[in-house]
């Protein structure tokens, strides 16, 4: 296929939809030939758009692009290819997609059919503020969409539920994951949607969610119609500029809503720049949010930098057997904040109560011009950790506190071997309520093996934000939990018998 429309390379040669189409001396041309041809595709079959070219849906075209014979193991495949006439500087192929419309929908009519096994390479979608880069309904399994440009669209990714499911078919949208794309630029929300083993993946999340404040964000893993979504992944993605409706961040970059299990939130950067943020500039926020009811099991928010984001960093409640370790969190905007908040808000009476969270080896600077809090774990359940966990509060506000422990000593496992350092902060607090950590250690046996001590961070200066021990002699090292410490740090690195406090093994 080869179209020379809008943005098209100078070098383009158009294909015809008359040609035969069976090689890049004979590309057929059009979009509405390359969708309507798709269907016929046998299983691992490919159709290719050639770079430099610019391909326009036109207001006739059709959207939907089904194929029932693609499967799993041998995907239909729309990716790049590099046309005769190329001299080695063209760019992906356009797709570009007036008013409202769907560049990629991938659902069939009325009842649910199953369909499966698709893969778009190498694509550049470009909208006009409105429509949607890919809507997947209807019953689709195992899509890859990969090294995608998706701009200027009202939702750039959008997987949604399915019509009643006909013979054959689970009503289930599974396994739609994007990787190593770019969203940018889509007013509603950058990702949208839920189901079984989505996954967002190694992708850049720019500018999206300007039309709304507090309800649009970069990535929404909302409720899923089926019920429970299971295992679903947001792996090594950059989020910035999350719903800048007025100039500044005003909704959370990511968040989860819903019922989820074995959700996994790891590796990302989730940041905004110092002056461009507000309060509800949330930076990770798995938590109910619907009148229904919600819940949330084993999950896991892990490795994560949030930078300069909001008043919460990184929130969760409603949570059952729930993990928060390995983050790093700075916090240098002129408004108090709390690194790590559980609960972030209050749940409703059907949603899931809270238990058996742990938060561990997380390493926390708040700036000078800020206050509040590091780490806030209470409010209900039982089993709950807090271990290893590094905190440097650079300001001055009486009414800081390293820790809010809320609940009855007796829901608390273990809270040990945790290092807060705030110097200028009098009147501060170790545990918010309860003085100072000598004063807490005397009320409660608990920390018995943490201190007020300066972990001495490599770097508290951006954009590097290096929260590592900057020597052996930082009092992190070898100073966390012998046991209940996370096993592997930030970078994947084994810890040793003696693990460090925080995120970072020296």
């Amino acid at each position: 296929m080869c179209d020379c429309g809008q943005d098209s390379d100078g070098d383009c040669q158009p294909g015809d939809d008359a040609a035969v189409g069976d090689g890049p001396e004979a590309a057929w041309q059009t979009y509405e030939k390359a969708r309507s041809e798709f269907a016929n595709l046998a299983a691992g079959d490919s159709i290719v758009l050639c770079r430099g070219g610019a391909f326009a849906i036109e207001p006739s075209a059709g959207t939907r692009w089904v194929n029932a014979q693609c499967l799993a193991d041998q995907p239909c495949i729309l990716r790049d290819y590099e046309p005769p006439w190329a001299t080695g500087d063209e760019g992906r192929p356009i797709v570009q997609a007036v008013g409202d419309t769907w560049a990629f929908a991938l659902e069939d009519g009325g009842d649910a059919d199953h369909e499966e096994g698709y893969v778009f390479l190498n694509l550049d979608l470009r909208g006009t503020g409105d429509g949607q880069g890919f809507f997947i309904y209807n019953d689709i399994d195992d899509v890859l969409i990969c090294n995608v440009s998706i701009d200027s669209f009202s939702l750039g990714v959008h997987v949604a539920g399915s019509n009643a499911p006909a013979q054959g078919s689970d009503g289930l949208n599974e396994r739609i994951v994007l990787r190593k794309s770019q969203i940018t630029n889509n007013g509603g929300q950058g990702w949208l949607g839920a189901c079984n083993g989505c996954a967002v993946e190694a992708c850049t999340f720019e500018n999206n969610g300007f039309a709304l404040a507090t309800f649009n964000h970069n990535i929404y893993f909302s409720g899923s119609s089926e019920g429970v979504a299971h295992d679903m992944r947001a792996v090594g993605n950059d989020l910035y500029r999350s719903a800048v409706v007025t100039g500044a961040c005003d909704g959370v970059s990511l968040v989860v809503h819903g019922q989820h299990d074995g959700l996994l939130i790891e590796g990302n950067t989730v940041r905004e720049d110092v002056g461009a943020a507000t309060g509800g500039c949330w930076g990770i926020a798995v938590d109910t949010g619907y009148g229904e009811a919600e819940l949330f099991r084993n999950v896991t928010i892990a490795g994560n930098r949030v930078i300069n984001v909001g008043n919460v960093a990184i929130g969760l409640n409603a949570c059952e057997n729930c993990v928060i370790e390995n983050n790093v969190v700075v916090h240098e905007q002129d408004f108090n904040t709390t690194a790590i908040a559980v609960p972030n808000r209050a749940r409703g009476d059907d949603d899931l109560p809270m238990t058996g969270v742990t938060i561990r080896n997380n390493s926390v600077f708040i700036g000078a011009a800020s206050g509040g809090r590091g780490v806030a774990l209470g409010g209900e359940g039982a089993d709950h950790l807090l271990v290893s966990n590094a905190v440097h509060y650079a300001g001055t506000s009486g009414g800081w506190s390293c820790f809010r422990l809320d609940l009855a000593l007796s829901a608390y496992a273990a809270v040990d071997h945790n290092l807060c350092f705030f110097p200028g902060a009098g009147g501060g607090e170790w545990i918010e309520g309860q003085g100072d950590l000598g004063a807490w250690q005397a009320s409660s046996s608990l920390d018995g093996s943490s201190a007020v001590a300066d972990p001495a961070f490599a770097s508290v200066s951006g954009p590097s934000y290096d929260l590592s021990a900057s020597t052996a002699a930082s009092p992190m090292v070898d100073a966390g939990h012998p046991i209940l410490s996370a096993s592997l740090d930030i970078t994947g690195a084994q810890r040793d018998a003696n693990p460090d406090v925080g995120a970072y093994e020296h």
